[in-house]
């Protein structure tokens, strides 16, 4: 659990000096429902981020760090697990004109998503990531 906080921590640090969605995205993609937004980036300080618009979050335990939006953000690098991301931007990501069909999947250095009926799954090589869909997300 400590490692996962800390990763969070991270997160929120990086949000907040305003480091992630700072780079240009490589890819960007909605799902075919317009309900995920995600950018795959090399460089950046995550390699995948994905903003979620939900009817019901599964992460609802703020932590006292994050004062931005909290629990629609997911994140994985190259290596790592995935996490939850706190967002201090004022925006969330711009809707991509680019959308990724059910059954197909992006993939950008090693990372790959796959968008399904169900949500969309972003992993990395050493199995870390996250799912997410309207009912429920993970990360793992």
């Amino acid at each position: 659990m400590s490692f996962h906080l800390s990763r969070c921590a991270l997160a929120a640090v990086l949000a907040v000096c305003g480091c992630i969605g700072a780079a240009q995205a490589d890819i960007a993609f909605q799902s075919p429902s317009g309900n995920i937004r995600c950018e795959m980036t090399r460089g950046a300080p995550l390699a995948v981020r994905c903003d979620l618009g939900v009817d019901v979050q599964s992460y609802t335990d703020r932590p006292a760090s994050c004062e931005g939006d909290w629990g629609t953000t997911f994140g994985v690098d190259q290596t790592g697990r995935g996490l939850l991301v706190c967002v201090t931007e004022p925006d969330s990501l711009p809707k991509p004109s680019n959308v990724l069909p059910y059954g197909r999947r992006a993939i950008l250095d090693g990372i790959i998503c796959r968008s399904e009926r169900t949500g969309v799954t972003c992993t990395n090589l050493e199995g870390g990531g996250f799912e997410v869909r309207r009912a429920a997300q993970r990360v793992f």
